[in-house]
This record gives structure tokens, sequence and C-alpha cells, in this order.
């Protein structure tokens, strides 16, 4: 089988479940060591272990990303152990209150904390490894509240923030070749807020393992190039 991504490290955050679990997957079918993180251990490393049962290489790493000492600590362990970066893909994110008058100052600062400000802390703390692999790529899955918004002001503000912060992720890195993408997706099949998986059809929630698929294709496409930006829906939801 081609390996693309052979001898390339790949970082993942919310890896313990859904497009995360389902884009480290993939990244590892495709050749790469994929380091795995989230705040929880025990479904990382049932990942991990899938990962390695289907003959890939996973290195687990809990954090929370809203916490930038642990960042630090986490960006640093990544160095010693790997060196460069060649792919960072920010996944990971919480919901939020749905409505303005449900959501509390806490509320707003632990999904600005985790959506928003992770991806800037877990980026930043990279950056010498990113420069490092001289051509490297930066995936951030937004989502399309990040181009809609909706109800809720912290789940809204956090995804219409990525979008700045790609620009500026994208404008920084272009000295060193580093590309930057920023994916915005409609309804996955992924369990979230505790919904059923498997029951709505595909033309109707997204299989995230189609979308991990999509990411390893920019993700080993020439790097003359670089997919700025993407809109990601099932073919029954509106064009955005």
């Amino acid at each position: 089988m081609n390996k693309p991504l052979a001898e390339k490290t790949a970082v993942v955050t919310g890896a313990s479940h859904g497009l995360g679990r389902a884009t480290a997957e993939h990244l590892a079918g495709l050749g790469a060591t994929v380091i795995l993180l989230a705040r929880r251990e025990a479904p990382l490393r049932a990942a991990a272990a899938a990962i390695e049962n289907a003959g890939g290489s996973a290195f687990v790493l809990p954090c929370d990303l809203a916490i930038p000492a642990q960042v630090a600590a986490a960006a640093q362990r990544v160095q010693a152990e790997f060196g460069a970066v060649h792919i960072l893909v920010n996944n990971a994110g919480i919901p939020a209150p749905r409505s303005f008058a449900e959501t509390a100052f806490d509320d707003w600062d632990a999904v600005i904390g985790s959506n928003l400000s992770g991806v800037f802390y877990l980026t930043r703390a990279l950056w010498e490894a990113l420069i490092a692999a001289d051509g490297a790529s930066v995936i951030t899955i937004s989502g399309t509240a990040g181009l809609r918004g909706g109800g809720s002001p912290a789940y809204g503000a956090s995804k219409f923030g990525l979008s700045g912060l790609h620009y500026a992720i994208a404008q920084a890195g272009k000295a060193h070749t580093i590309r930057a993408t920023i994916l915005y997706p409609g309804g996955m099949d992924t369990g979230w807020r505790g919904a059923p998986i498997g029951v709505l059809p595909r033309g109707e929630s997204m299989d995230p393992a189609v979308v991990a698929e999509m990411i390893g294709q920019i993700l080993t496409a020439p790097l003359e190039f670089v997919v700025n930006e993407a809109v990601l829906n099932p073919i029954q939801q509106p064009f955005m």
C-alpha cells in the first residue's frame, strides 16, 4: 500500500473520538506517526490501540488545550520525542449553551479557551517544530458556525475567531513553506451533544471517516499550492 506520509509526524487534537479519531486513524494508515491529544486518557489509549492493531504508529499525550502550562509541556514532549512536526490538525472543541441567555461567564471562558485559545496555544507552542519540518501543514477544523454563526454566542464567536487566527497562521507560515487550511464542515455523524450515531442517512450527516479522507487528500497534495479553505456539507443540506 502506498504510504505518502511515511516518516511524517502528525499531531491531532480531539483525537479520542469523532473526526479527530477518524483523522488520526486515516493519517496513520497513510504512514504518519500520529500523536494523539485530548483531555481524557482512556479513550486516547483506545484510539491508539486501534491504530497500532491496524499496523500504524501512535503516541498518546493527554492535554487540556485551554491550560497554557499543559500545552507548553505537551509541546516540549513532542519536540523532545520527535523533533519536527509535519502536520498539525487543530480539531478539538467543546459544545456551548445554545442561547445567549443560557450562557454564563464561565461557559464563555471554557468554550473560548478550548475552541479558540487552545488552537493558538498549541500552534504557537509547536511553531518552531513546524518550521523545522520544511513543508508542514496546519489544518484547522472550524464548522459552518464559523460562517453563519447561530444562537450560541460562545460557540459562534469561537468558530468565527478561528477564521481570523487561520489567516494569521497562513500569513506567518508562508515564509517557512507552512501550508494553512481551514475547514468548515457541516453535520457529521460524530455523536455531537450526545446525538445517536448511525441514525441519519449519509446525505444528511457526513461520515467522519470520509471527511478524514479529504483531510488526507489536502495533506498529500503537491507542495506548490494550498487549499486555503473549504466548506463541507452533507448533500441534502442547503449550500452555504
